[in-house]
């Protein structure tokens, strides 16, 4: 992925924002992406849940079972998904050009951009932003800012079909909120709607 760093106000773009499901914590000690999932927030801020996109992954490898109990997809459910190089020219056509937003950026980023690398896919970007970093700017009295502890704090009540704590799509949706109340704090602070303001 490569980043094209523009800064314009934050009407001018939209936001990807994404979720990972992995086999483990590193792509460089042989972890492999099981799912991907990411919706939109248009211009006017507004969530379109009917404009996303998400898909298991049928690893190489197969399935840790510590990652089953945390995410609940065994081999089972990916046996007939995709592999890892159909789904990314998918996914780089529904993020490109987007401001990619995750729940700990980091993690999401380095696995996808690792394997779009591996692959030679490309994904111009605008910028990434981490919602960890965006609500404890503006929320710095919460305490603890895990997707859990974030989902209880704004009482976020969205019910997803097929979909739980610990999927991409239920994850990448409530970080869509907690993105949303950021949002909505500047604007009660009176500061200027720009990206300057979230990084």
């Amino acid at each position: 992925m490569s980043i094209l760093g523009l800064n314009k106000s934050l009407k001018e773009y939209t936001f990807t924002v994404v979720d990972t499901e992995t086999t483990g914590l590193s792509p460089y000690k042989g972890a492999e992406l099981l799912e991907i999932s990411a919706v939109k927030i248009n211009s006017d801020f507004n969530l379109d849940l009917n404009n996303h996109f998400t898909t298991l992954i049928k690893p190489e490898k197969p399935i840790p079972s510590k990652t089953i109990e945390i995410n609940g997809i065994d081999e089972k459910m990916v046996e007939n998904a995709p592999l890892i190089d159909e789904v990314l020219p998918k996914f780089a056509e529904f993020a490109e050009n987007t401001v990619f937003i995750a729940h700990n950026a980091k993690f999401d980023f380095t696995f996808i951009n690792y394997y779009m690398k591996k692959h030679c896919v490309d994904c111009k970007l605008v910028c990434i932003l981490d919602t960890v970093s965006i609500t404890k700017k503006f929320y710095p009295n919460i305490g603890r800012y895990n997707l859990d502890s974030l989902i209880r704090y704004f009482d976020i009540n969205v019910e997803i079909e097929n979909s739980y704590r610990h999927r991409a799509l239920f994850d990448a949706v409530n970080t869509s909120v907690v993105f949303l109340k950021a949002i909505e704090k500047m604007k009660f602070l009176g500061l200027d709607l720009t990206l300057s303001n979230l990084l």
